[in-house]
């Protein structure tokens, strides 16, 4: 588990900005080299593959144990606004290929892991003015056995991974001030139905009569040890964030 907290030592240096001299790429040009996308420029950034591939790479060389049923997502954000990362489009090039990093409407970023990209290392671009930034933020999701039915048990012990890590990090003080790291977000599918079961009785938490997934944040210690969470339908994702804003920031060159 201590292994564990070396991520957040890895991700406080991607948001750094510190150059790494592994990773540095020669500048070719002294000119700004643009992209046209659908008749729109797309600038370069201030990121390549590498820096984003780093953070995943060093993900996967904990011990299976450690990362057992954890994925480490990325998302990113136009700022200034807090606006979905769709709208940047960004992306890179793999010579005539247009790889779009996030591909569907939304914030998430689908990385594509490739030993290939890792050598070629390209440059990163998105549609951006020169007043705004790419906020790139990290969080976890996890998938119980049962996609529709998870335990206050479960729901303790997922929490308790960052929980254990940012007090072997910072402290138990700093662990208990930062309440956020006991909520759990569930995204609860079109037409679905969540709900507790405690001392043999339901209650219900979500309706969700909409047609897009609504995203319930709770303390699942708020409940009964026994307390038993279900669904009507599979959880579209469980997800879990870091108790203390943790990004990074990708600019225009």
């Amino acid at each position: 588990m201590m292994r564990s907290c070396y991520l957040i030592g890895l991700l406080l240096f991607f948001v750094s900005g510190v150059p790494d001299s592994a990773g540095a790429q020669p500048s070719l040009t002294a000119r700004t080299e643009t992209i046209d996308v659908a008749g729109q420029a797309m600038m370069p950034l201030s990121a390549r593959y590498q820096q984003l591939e780093r953070v995943f790479r060093r993900f996967d060389s904990f011990p299976a144990p450690d990362r057992e049923g954890l994925t480490l997502h990325m998302a990113a954000k136009i700022e200034p606004g807090d606006r979905p990362g769709f709208g940047s489009g960004l992306m890179m090039r793999r010579g005539n290929e247009t790889i779009r990093l996030i591909p569907e409407p939304g914030s998430d970023i689908v990385f594509p892991r490739d030993a290939g990209l890792w050598m070629e290392n390209p440059t990163l671009y998105a549609r951006l003015k020169s007043d705004e930034t790419l906020r790139i933020g990290f969080f976890f999701s996890v998938t119980p056995q049962d996609k529709a039915v998870f335990t206050q048990a479960q729901a303790r012990h997922w929490l308790g991974l960052l929980d254990r890590c940012i007090e072997d990090e910072g402290g138990y003080l700093i662990a208990l001030l930062l309440p956020d790291t006991h909520k759990l977000a569930v995204d609860i599918a079109p037409g679905s139905r969540f709900e507790v079961v405690q001392d043999g009785a339901s209650h219900l938490l979500v309706d969700n009569q909409g047609t897009a997934p609504y995203r319930f944040v709770f303390r699942p210690q708020d409940y009964r040890r026994d307390a038993v969470f279900r669904a009507s339908a599979p959880f579209v994702r469980i997800v879990m964030h870091l108790p203390f804003p943790l990004h990074g920031a990708l600019r225009r060159k």
